[in-house]
């Protein structure tokens, strides 16, 4: 994350040469990435910075993307910032961890043996290699090449993160080809996510797969307490950016934070916690709708079992819809869709199988179980309202299968504000 205003690649033109001593005009900023389970810094982001014509500092980010640039020039001042910033950390033990951008463009360039300049220059740093963390920023570049250094760095003893994950693309190829021990997710995405809606949805469920490949996650980005609460909800175990600091000169005392991460984890478990209560009581109003409609289906015919007061509650609850199955998973009645003006029999999905839905399988294998009630699938997003939901099952006498699909609340997902 970018936290001083850019150097236009025209004006980095204008300030200074393409001479190599010119690269010495750029120095390291470092900004703190926080560990949640401590609330501690656990290490810092190394960024680029330079002075502008009038002498303010400045991020030098736009320089590495900058094309009309010799290549040359470019490496030359990636050197000395990797450098400055591993000197700067052999000589402090206490500062964590340094991440540093790799382009794998660059890596590209290599020579056919691969060997990289980045572990000579934390050996003649005599930094302990565990302590670096490098992190391929891009999508492009020869994979099979990629794969090849990320080994070399694995065995040297560094980490790998995957930068700006999710952003246009997957990216899930690299996470299967790099095995990386840490992704960061892309902040724009990572920004819209946090207000909610199906980019949270898209979001939670790249984390989930994320966490399911043994990787740890890493919110940039996060200047907000909503954002640090999404963040939360991503399964991040690091996080930087504004609402803790922006990038220093220097690098700051490990406990700098501490206190501001156990007040944000308090208020975060707080918030869970009402919601989580309050989604506990719409589920009871749920289940007892679900219960009383199995009681009136159970020997009469669906379309006439109902009463007004029923079908009213049931919609005021945000039941959508009922439907019955037979015992193999065959829908033998229409939709059932429940509105305010009472319940419209909806013929598409009759004759559909759901058998594979994965509720359906559970709720058969614990039918004949003591104190068996129903089962309820995982959240989903129903294709025709676009609303979050569950599937609620259960039997009715005839053996046939009740499945209720309800609205849930989606703010227990997304911890946004309250």
């Amino acid at each position: 994350m970018n936290t001083c205003t850019p150097l236009s690649a025209a004006s980095q033109r204008r300030s200074l040469s393409t001479a190599p001593e010119s690269a010495n005009v750029y120095f390291p900023f470092f900004q703190p990435l926080v560990y949640l389970p401590t609330g501690s810094i656990a290490g810092y982001e190394l960024l680029a910075r330079t002075r502008d014509t009038q002498g303010r500092i400045v991020s030098a980010g736009g320089l590495f993307s900058d094309n009309t640039l010799p290549t040359e020039f470019k490496i030359a001042v990636d050197r000395r910032l990797r450098t400055l910033g591993f000197e700067r950390f052999a000589a402090h033990a206490d500062t964590g961890f340094l991440s540093i951008n790799i382009s794998p463009d660059w890596i590209s360039r290599l020579g056919s043996d691969i060997s990289s300049p980045t572990l000579r220059l934390i050996e003649d740093a005599q930094l302990d290699p565990a302590r670096v963390v490098i992190e391929i920023t891009e999508a492009s570049g020869d994979l099979d090449r990629l794969q090849q250094i990320v080994k070399q760095y694995h065995a040297a003893g560094l980490r790998v993160a995957i930068d700006d994950f999710g952003a246009g693309y997957s990216q899930l190829d690299r996470v299967i080809a790099l095995n990386p021990d840490m992704i960061k997710l892309d902040m724009r995405l990572f920004k819209l996510a946090a207000k909610g809606g199906i980019s949270a949805d898209v979001l939670l469920g790249m984390t989930t797969i994320v966490e399911r490949s043994g990787c740890e996650v890493v919110c940039e980005g996060v200047e907000t307490e909503d954002e640090f609460y999404f963040g939360v909800e991503c399964g991040a175990q690091y996080m930087q950016g504004y609402l803790f600091s922006p990038a220093q000169a220097d690098t700051l005392q490990a406990n700098t934070f501490q206190s501001r991460i156990r007040i944000l984890t308090e208020h975060y478990l707080q918030r869970k916690c009402r919601r989580i209560s309050a989604s506990a009581d719409h589920t009871a109003i749920l289940k007892k709708l679900i219960f009383e409609l199995q009681y009136a289906l159970n020997g009469k015919n669906a379309d006439d079992a109902l009463s007004d007061n029923i079908i009213s509650d049931m919609h005021r609850a945000g039941i959508m819809r009922y439907f019955i199955c037979d015992i193999a998973g065959n829908q033998i009645s229409p939709n059932y869709e429940i509105t305010g003006e009472g319940v419209v029999e909806e013929n598409k999905y009759y004759g559909f199988n759901w058998s594979w839905r994965p509720y359906f399988p559970t709720l058969l294998s614990l039918r004949d179980r003591a104190g068996f009630n129903l089962v309820a699938s995982t959240v989903y997003r129903d294709v025709n309202t676009r609303r979050l939901c569950k599937t609620f099952g259960l039997f009715l006498l005839d053996r046939h299968i009740l499945l209720v699909d309800a609205a849930v609340r989606d703010d227990v997902l997304y911890a946004g504000g309250d």
